[in-house]
């Protein structure tokens, strides 16, 4: 069989990758979108932790998280300072090759999420190239939509020669190019929910209610990656739950949403009510933060009785605060109202920012010290400079690295904000928010 896609997730070459719910939801869902069009497509996730060849499995945890397969490679020489290991994460190389080579297709698409990621979207791009250089490559991704030029530039003076090419548009216009260029080859599918059946297992889903955010936070790209805040119909939510529940067992879905509370009477609350009152026994989870603005008493319970069971709260900062999206008043109220509907300590988290530029370590201290006080979990957010944002302009001004010249540079792992990293330092206040975890997990 020919197919008339290939679609690929590339390796992660960095310091560290953990599966926290990760999954490529751009790519996906455009292999849903296609799919649902009539085309044939075949999906190789090069970072499935579940592949059953690799050669160790890697160790899994609750909820369908856990750590993928890695093998060490040489660290890149501008980050000899940099007390870290260098990895590749996912499948092994040869055994990548030979997938290939069982399988015909008429064009591939690539993908790559954060922007300092992209040498696994290189790596793959090499050995595509070197073995079908007549076959079109598409790339697409956030990474795409960020450091556009840097791409470009790469493609070419390296790939002039190859009929390599960038998708900046988004998914809907892409598809209006791909169905007049390309002929659908089979019966369209039922529906066109993201592929994650084309997994070599599904641990979880990934759903996204709406796209975009209201906030305009000074370190966050939501705005630049979609202009518009979007909710989709809750009905169509709902569905999509019910669908992979029902057909695949799955009992676990992550909320990717940068809003998901917004309105919430007139959106996520139509969904969870319609979750309990078809008794589906599920598992919710919010690595990407809620805002404790919009919990309320009410919809602290409803979370509970819904199946939440991973709540993470974006704090950022206890002093010197970044934006006014929410005040240390309204994240005490919220956890209060949190513990109060049943909300177990180990089920949530807050998130500090830091590694900022003119970073005080002494802050954030403080700040750790003021969550374990009031028992709440905190979880350390390594700061990465986004393209287009505030905080990049900001953080050109203090970075070691050409910040503007390689995406490689917005690694979180280095702490590119910092003009000189005390490593020591660093290590102490991760250290301090491990055993501040322990002591209130286990008392």
């Amino acid at each position: 069989m020919v197919y008339d896609f290939l679609l690929i997730n590339p390796w992660i070459y960095d310091f560290a990758a953990y599966d926290f719910w990760l999954k490529p939801y751009g790519l996906l869902l455009l292999g849903g979108k296609l799919r649902k069009l009539g085309y044939s497509i075949y999906y190789i996730d090069l970072l499935d932790p579940l592949h059953p060849k690799l050669p160790v499995k890697p160790r899994r945890k609750e909820f369908g998280t856990g750590h993928f397969y890695k093998e060490p490679i040489p660290k890149p020489v501008y980050f000899k300072d940099v007390p870290r290991r260098f990895f590749r994460y996912g499948i092994p190389v040869s055994i990548f090759k030979k997938i290939l080579s069982t399988l015909k297709f008429k064009a591939v698409l690539l993908t790559c999420t954060m922007t300092y990621w992209y040498p696994g979207l290189i790596s793959v791009l090499e050995i595509l190239t070197s073995k079908y250089p007549e076959i079109p490559v598409y790339i697409g991704g956030i990474y795409v939509k960020l450091c556009y030029e840097h791409l470009k530039s790469h493609i070419e003076k390296y790939y002039s020669d190859f009929p390599v090419y960038i998708v900046k548009e988004n998914a809907d216009e892409f598809l209006k190019f791909i169905i007049k260029k390309y002929k659908p080859s089979i019966k369209p599918y039922i529906n066109e929910y993201p592929i994650f059946d084309m997994q070599s297992f599904i641990p979880y889903v990934v759903i996204m209610t709406s796209y975009g955010c209201p906030f305009n936070c000074p370190y966050c790209a939501s705005k630049t990656l979609y202009p518009k805040f979007k909710p989709r119909e809750p009905e169509n939510v709902f569905k999509e739950i019910v669908f992979w529940h029902k057909n695949y067992g799955v009992i676990d879905f992550a909320f990717y949403d940068d809003a998901l509370l917004f309105n919430f009477e007139s959106h996520l609350a139509i969904i969870l009510e319609k979750v309990l009152s078809h008794n589906l026994g599920l598992r919710f989870h919010t690595p990407n933060a809620v805002h404790a603005r919009f919990i309320t008493k009410d919809v602290a319970q409803l979370l509970k009785r819904a199946g939440f069971k991973t709540i993470r709260i974006g704090l950022e900062r206890v002093e010197n605060r970044f934006d006014n999206k929410v005040s240390i008043d309204e994240f005490l109220q919220a956890v209060s109202y949190l513990k109060f509907a049943g909300f177990k300590e180990r089920e949530l988290g807050a998130y500090l920012l830091y590694g900022v530029p003119e970073e005080d370590f002494k802050e954030i201290e403080k700040g750790l010290i003021f969550l374990e006080k009031h028992r709440v979990a905190p979880y350390l957010a390594e700061f990465s400079p986004i393209p287009g944002t505030p905080f990049f302009e900001l953080t050109k001004k203090y970075s070691r690295y050409p910040i503007e010249e390689d995406p490689i540079f917005h690694n979180n792992t280095i702490f590119p904000a910092l003009k000189n990293p005390d490593w020591e330092e660093i290590k102490r206040i991760k250290i301090l928010s491990r055993e501040i975890r322990r002591r209130i997990f286990n008392p």
